[in-house]
C-alpha cells in the first residue's frame, strides 16, 4: 500500500500514540495521563490506570464538552510558545488532597470528583483562561484572564481578581515573550507551601518600540502592533512581587543585580524565595533567596561561563540551607549538593544530567545520560557521594515519572525498534506492570505500511575537533545502486535531534518514495556539554554546515547513494541552515527546501540571539558573518523557501528579505506562503499541503 502524506495526516493516528502528561494520584493508587483520541488526532481525552485492578479507562472524553469561545490572542500566543498543537483537555492536575482533578478545556476550568466523576466547570461562561493551578494544599486554584491573575476558593466556590491592570502593555502572572519562548519559563505566579504567600510577575511591554507586523490571511490582512524584542534592543520590564494573601498587599523586590537583568526561574524554598537572575549577556547566573519575614536577601551561588550559562529546573530545595543544583562548572552538566555554603559535587564524568525527578534524605533520581547521548536513562544518585545506580537499563529513550514514595516510577519507553511501552516498575525488584504499549499488529492504523518499514542505524562521525557526531541514516527500504538522500537538518542550539526512539513516521514518507535521510546533530546542539556547543559562540552557520559535510562525506563512502544528488531540508534553525549549506557548499547540496527560516539575526529576539551573537553593536562582523546575505551569491541549487503569514516567531520578514536579494541577484527559486498560519505550520490542510509540495520538489529536482 502506497504510504501518502494525506493518509500521514489523517485518523486513526499512524504514529504510536503513547501516553503524556503521566502522573500519579496524591494516594498512589491510579495513573492518570492524556491520550490522542483515536477518532481525532488533535484531541487529548484524560484517561486512568488503576494500579491493583490493572484497570484502564477513558476518564474524560474531551468531544462530549462543548468550546466556549474561540482561541484569544493571549491563548494563541501562549500554545505556540509551548508548541501545544492539540485540543481536548489540554492540561490537568491533581488537587494535592486527591479529592478532585483541575482540567483545562478550551479554556474553561472544570474540577473532576474522583468518586462520583461529576465534572463541573467553574469558570465565568465565555472567556477563556490560561496557567490554571491548585494551591499547594488545595484551597485555592489560581489562574490568569485577560492578562490580570484570579483566585477561586474552593471550599466557598468563590472568584476573586488579585490584580486589576487594564493597560494593553500590562501583564500579571503570566510569563512575557522573551521567558516562555527562550528561557522556558512558561509560569508567572508561585504559591508559597503553607499558603500565606504568592509570588507573581508583573510585566510592562511598554519599553519595547512598537513594530507594525503584517498577518495576512486569505481574506484580510491584519497590521499587528507588536512588541517583538528585537537583539540589541529593549526588553519588557519584569517585577517581581510577594502577595500577602491575608492583607491583599504585595511588596515589590529588588531582585536584579543590573538593570537589565533577566528573572530567569523563581522557586519557593520553604519560608525563602529562590530566584535565578541572569545577566543580559547571559555569561553570569546567580541564586540567592529572600527571607520574607526579615525582608534580606541571601546569595546562595553564582554560575559563571565565557560563553553562555544555560539555564534548567532543577533547583531541588532539601530542607533548611540544602538543595540540589546542576552545574557545567566542569565542562558537562553534573549534580551537586548544596549544604551550607559547602557545594558538593555528586556526578562525574563524560554525561549529563538532564532533570531531577525525585528526592528524599538519601538519593536523587535523575534522567540523563552517561555513555551515549542519544539514550535517555533513569540514575539514582546518593546524596553521600556514593557510586550513581543505573535504574533502567534497555536501550532506549526513557521518560520517567517517580512516585511519591520513591518506591516505583511510570516507564514510557521508546527505541529505534521499539514503538513506544508503557508500564509501571519497582524500583528496587525491577519488576514490571505493562500500562499502555504499540503493538503493530493487524489492527495498527500502521499495519498495512511495516512491510515496507525502514528501521533507521546510528552511527558516529568526527568533528574536525576530534569531537564525536552522531547520526541517525533512514535509508530506502528498497535499496538499489543509485538513490538520492535528503540531509534532514536542525542544527540549532539547545536541540538534540538523533536520539534511539521510534522515529518520526515523516522519515519514513520519505524512505518509502526512494530518498534516504540523514539527521546529523552538529557541534553547536545541546545536552552535550560546553565544549560541544561553544564552538558556535560569536558566528552561527559555520562550524554546524562544516560538520553537516563531514555526514554528507560518509554519505558518499556508501555504495547506495549517488554522490551528485544530495539534498537539504530543514524548519526554523533548520531553514537558516539550508540557506547556509546551499550557500556554502554550492558543490555539494543540488537542491533545498528551507521553512521559515531566519536569515538575518538582527531580526530575531534578545534573549537566544544575544546568547551566542552578543548584541549587534558589540559583536557587529559576527551578525555580518551569520546573515545568510553574504553568501547568497554563491548558491547554485534549486531552492523552495516556505513561510506562514502570521508568524509572529522568525518573522514573515526574514523570507520576504530573501525574496528581494534573490530576485536583485537574479537568483531562481520557489516559493510558498500560508496565509494565516504562524511559525509551526500544524494545520492539518497547511501540513498535508507543505509536504506534497516538498515531496515534489525534492523528486522534480533529485
Amino acid at each position: 500500500m502506497k504510504f501518502t502524506v494525506e493518509r500521514l495526516f489523517d485518523d486513526p493516528p499512524l504514529a504510536p500514540t503513547l501516553p503524556t502528561a503521566m502522573q500519579f494520584s496524591p494516594n498512589g493508587s491510579l495513573i492518570t495521563y492524556l491520550k490522542v483520541a483515536i477518532d481525532d488526532r488533535e484531541r487529548l481525552d484524560l484517561w486512568r490506570y488503576h494500579i491493583a485492578t490493572k484497570q484502564t479507562r477513558c476518564w474524560v472524553n474531551a468531544s462530549e464538552l462543548a468550546a466556549t469561545s474561540t482561541l484569544s490572542d493571549a491563548e494563541k500566543t501562549a500554545r505556540e510558545r509551548t508548541r501545544q498543537f492539540t485540543t481536548g483537555i489540554t492540561s490537568y492536575s491533581w488537587c494535592p488532597t486527591g479529592e478532585r482533578l483541575l482540567l483545562l478545556i478550551a479554556g474553561s476550568g472544570y474540577l473532576l470528583d474522583v468518586q462520583s466523576d461529576e465534572l463541573v466547570s467553574f469558570t465565568p461562561p465565555h472567556t477563556r483562561q490560561t496557567d490554571l493551578r491548585f494551591s499547594p494544599r488545595g484551597r485555592f486554584i489560581t489562574y490568569v484572564r485577560e492578562r490580570n491573575l484570579y483566585c477561586f476558593e474552593v471550599a466557598k466556590a468563590r472568584e476573586r481578581a488579585l490584580t486589576n491592570d487594564d493597560e494593553e502593555t500590562l501583564s500579571n502572572g503570566l510569563a512575557d515573550f522573551i521567558a516562555q519562548e527562550e528561557m522556558h519559563r512558561f509560569e508567572g505566579y508561585w504559591w508559597r507551601e503553607d499558603e500565606k504567600y504568592l509570588a507573581y510577575t508583573r510585566v510592562d511591554e511598554a519599553p519595547i518600540a512598537v513594530s507594525n507586523r503584517l498577518e495576512i490571511d486569505a481574506d484580510k490582512i491584519n497590521v499587528v502592533p507588536q512588541r517583538y524584542p528585537f537583539a540589541g534592543a529593549e526588553n519588557a520590564t519584569t517585577q517581581l512581587g510577594i502577595r500577602d494573601m491575608s492583607s491583599g498587599d504585595t511588596k515589590w523586590l529588588r531582585y536584579k543585580n543590573q538593570k537589565d537583568d533577566y528573572l530567569a526561574r523563581v522557586n519557593w524554598a520553604g519560608d525563602r524565595l529562590a530566584v535565578q537572575t541572569q545577566s543580559r549577556d547571559q555569561t553570569e547566573l546567580t541564586l540567592k533567596f529572600y527571607d520574607v519575614t526579615a525582608a534580606r536577601w541571601h546569595h546562595a551561588l553564582s554560575e559563571s561561563s565565557e560563553t553562555w550559562v544555560n539555564l534548567h529546573d532543577n533547583f531541588t530545595h532539601l530542607g533548611k540551607d540544602r538543595f540540589l543544583w546542576t552545574s557545567e562548572r566542569d565542562g558537562c552538566s553534573h549534580l551537586y549538593l548544596q549544604s551550607g555554603k559547602v557545594l558538593t559535587q555528586l556526578t562525574h564524568g563524560n554525561g549529563s544530567v538532564e532533570r531531577v525527578l525525585y528526592t528524599n534524605e538519601d538519593k536523587a533520581f535523575v534522567s540523563g545520560w552517561f555513555g551515549s547521548p542519544v539514550e535517555q536513562q533513569l540514575y539514582a544518585v546518593p546524596l553521600d557521594g556514593g557510586a550513581m545506580e543505573l535504574i533502567t537499563w534497555e536501550s532506549g529513550w526513557h521518560d520517567v515519572v517517580v512516585d511519591r514514595q520513591g518506591e516505583q516510577f511510570i516507564d514510557r519507553l521508546t527505541a529505534l525498534n521499539n514503538p513506544g511501552q508503557v508500564s509501571l516498575r519497582s524500583v528496587t525488584t525491577g519488576s514490571s506492570q505493562p500500562i499502555d504499549g504499540q503493538s503493530l499488529d493487524s489492527r495498527h492504523p500502521y499495519f498495512p505500511y511495516v512491510s515496507q518499514h525502514s528501521t533507521p542505524t546510528l552511527g558516529t562521525l568526527t568533528a574536525e575537533d576530534g569531537q564525536q557526531l552522531h547520526f541517525r541514516l533512514t535509508a530506502p527500504h528498497t535499496r538499489q545502486k543509485s538513490h538520492p538522500v535528503v540531509v534532514y537538518v536542525y542544527g540549532g542550539p539547545g536541540v538534540r535531534r538523533v536520539r534511539n526512539e521510534w522515529s518520526p513516521m515523516l522519515l519514513q514518507l520519505f524512505q518509502q518514495r526512494g530518498f534516504g535521510v540523514m539527521e546529523l546533530d552538529n557541534r553547536g546542539s545541546g545536552g552535550r556539554g560546553r565544549a560541544f556547543e561553544s564552538p558556535i559562540h560569536l558566528n552561527l552557520g559555520d562550524v554546524e554546515v562544516t560538520d553537516q559535510l563531514v555526514g554528507v562525506a560518509y554519505l558518499r563512502s556508501l555504495s547506495w547513494v549517488d554522490p551528485n544528488r544530495i539534498g537539504v531540508f530543514g524548519h526554523s534553525y533548520g531553514g537558516f541552515m539550508t540557506l547556509m549549506c546551499l550557500s556554502k557548499a554550492p558543490e555539494v547540496f543540488k537542491a533545498g527546501v528551507a521553512v521559515a527560516p531566519v536569515s538575518d539575526w538582527s531580526l530575531y529576539d534578545t534573549h537566544y540571539t544575544e546568547r551566542y551573537l552578543r548584541t549587534p553593536e558589540s559583536n557587529a562582523d559576527g551578525y555580518a558573518r551569520s546573515s545568510v546575505f553574504p553568501y547568497l551569491r554563491n548558491l547554485q541549487g534549486k531552492l523552495l523557501l516556505m513561510h506562514g503569514m502570521a508568524d509572529d516567531n522568525v518573522l514573515f520578514t526574514h523570507s520576504t528579505m530573501l525574496y528581494k536579494a534573490l530576485q536583485a541577484a537574479n537568483i531562481p527559486f520557489e516559493m510558498m506562503t500560508y496565509p494565516g498560519s504562524k511559525h509551526a505550520l500544524q494545520e492539518r490542510e497547511v501540513s498535508v499541503h507543505r509536504f506534497n509540495l516538498i515531496l515534489d520538489f525534492f523528486e522534480r529536482n533529485l
